[in-house]
């Protein structure tokens, strides 16, 4: 049986783009084991929420973001999510949380987060929902290594994804270990004007918060980026 049903794959991906191959095997398992894609997002959903209870997330936050558990893996589940990419992580916004407690949810070994900008001078320049929400298919900046914000910005653009904000940008180390790889250019936020973009960091081995110029550029700093929040 296995023998045969491998000849008629053969016959059928004959001349097909080895993308169209990966997508297709993708979607097919996923209509016919759901079970097989749907099991590791919702253990990855529970992962999350219990990392923010044990960071001292307000439970009112907790409980909206867990009343969104169905619809965050459904449309994750339909997302063709990158090899690498974090499928969603859940985004506290800072008129919920101010940025100074949500700095101290970012842990590094037994270090905790601190923020050094005046949230009042934080602003966004992509759109974001209102109340906590998801941001989907992650990329955590690595493929923005050496970029300046200003240059990452634009090819982020050009490949129909959006810059990660100073709150994404902490709910991305909140919920990975990006910083122990590199550092977190949040450039969908500027600092006092457009010269200015928040990132996160190490210093010391302890997580910080502070600004860079948008057209400054090393080689262990880079852009995050989504394709879509809800």
């Amino acid at each position: 049986m296995a023998k045969k049903l491998v000849t008629e794959l053969v016959a059928l991906f004959q001349g097909q783009k080895l993308e169209t191959v990966q997508r297709a095997i993708k979607e097919a398992t996923k209509q016919v084991w759901p079970e097989l894609v749907t099991g590791p997002l919702s253990k990855l959903f529970d992962t999350q929420m219990e990392t923010l209870k044990a960071r001292g997330c307000p439970k009112s936050v907790i409980d909206v973001l867990i009343s969104k558990k169905s619809e965050v893996i459904a449309k994750a589940t339909e997302i063709e999510t990158a090899d690498g990419h974090i499928p969603f992580v859940p985004v506290i916004p800072r008129t919920e949380v101010d940025l100074g407690d949500l700095m101290k949810m970012v842990r590094n070994r037994d270090h905790e987060g601190y923020n050094y900008l005046d949230q009042s001078d934080v602003s966004n320049v992509v759109d974001v929902p209102k109340g906590p929400y998801f941001m989907f298919d992650v990329e955590d900046g690595k493929d923005m290594l050496g970029k300046s914000p200003e240059k990452a910005e634009a090819l982020i653009k050009k490949q129909k994804r959006t810059c990660l904000t100073a709150d994404e940008g902490i709910a991305l180390c909140v919920h990975t270990n990006v910083l122990s790889e590199h550092y977190v250019d949040c450039t969908g936020s500027r600092y006092v004007g457009a010269g200015w973009v928040p990132y996160v960091y190490l210093s010391g081995g302890k997580p910080r918060l502070y600004w860079v110029s948008v057209d400054y550029s090393l080689g262990r700093w880079g852009s995050a980026s989504c394709r879509s929040r809800a």
